[in-house]
């Protein structure tokens, strides 16, 4: 019995360390975005002017974008994800892939917010289109961030929201992790776990698109809205209380821009 126990102890132990890792990658990603805010360099991530003053063309635009995103997953959206990653790596214990397994889970997962990047950047490029074209949407372009706070703030008490967070923020509830876990497997797990997680947050992430991806504030408080969403159990007075402060701020940005 005390083998048994000491055994547990250790299982615990390196499920513990294993798991931590990449809180590694988090904290390289926020001093890399720390010391890009501070040096003016946070442009990269910026829709509007990969698209207007940096003179690339569409394609290196879009790849530039596509590649700074990363960065942003990995320090805005990886925190969220460490209750199931835990639970991935005490499944896997066993297993001697361990490490290619959390990391296909990774990967699967980091798909999903990179189609959801390219999506948004192909929207505002046609977006661009039709404020070019439309002489008074461009001169009340105001109401594109109204709208889209708007939506978000909406959003937070709709059906859809509550029933993606309830998905992404219990892990047991999308599937029973054994030790018949395999790499293609957590693969698909991650791009799952990955679509409920875009499925709470894809309004959030379209206000946060909207500024530009370059305020290092709005960055920081969007990645604890995330991960307070889905940690703390009285997430739905949270998620309202979100949705009260996005329609507020709907209200001044509408105020300001008139």
């Amino acid at each position: 019995m005390k083998l048994r126990i000491n055994r547990d102890g250790e299982r615990s132990f390196f499920a513990e360390t294993a798991a931590l890792w990449p809180w590694v990658l988090v904290f390289i990603a926020w001093c890399l975005i720390v010391v890009a805010s501070s040096t003016n360099q946070l442009y990269w991530i910026d829709h509007t002017y990969l698209l207007g003053t940096s003179h690339l063309s569409w394609l290196a635009a879009c790849l530039a974008f596509l590649a700074s995103w990363q960065l942003m997953t990995v320090a805005m959206m990886l925190p969220s994800t460490f209750s199931m990653f835990s639970r991935i790596t005490v499944s896997s214990l066993t297993r001697g892939s361990l490490w290619i397994v959390q990391v296909m889970f990774l990967l699967a997962y980091a798909a999903v917010w990179t189609i959801f990047a390219l999506v948004a950047f192909v929207s505002d490029t046609l977006l661009h289109q039709v404020v070019k074209q439309w002489f008074w949407l461009y001169s009340h372009s105001w109401l594109i961030g109204m709208t889209l706070l708007v939506i978000a703030g909406c959003f937070q008490f709709s059906p859809l929201k509550r029933w993606c967070l309830q998905r992404c923020g219990n892990p047991s509830s999308l599937c029973t992790l054994d030790d018949q876990q395999t790499i293609r497997s957590a693969g698909y797990l991650g791009w799952r776990y990955g679509w409920f997680c875009l499925g709470s947050c894809w309004a959030l992430m379209f206000v946060l698109f909207s500024l530009g991806g370059k305020s290092l504030l709005s960055m920081a408080l969007l990645a604890v809205v995330v991960l307070v969403e889905k940690e703390i159990p009285g997430y739905r007075y949270i998620r309202s209380a979100i949705g009260v402060a996005l329609l507020l701020a709907a209200v001044w940005w509408a105020f300001a821009g008139l």
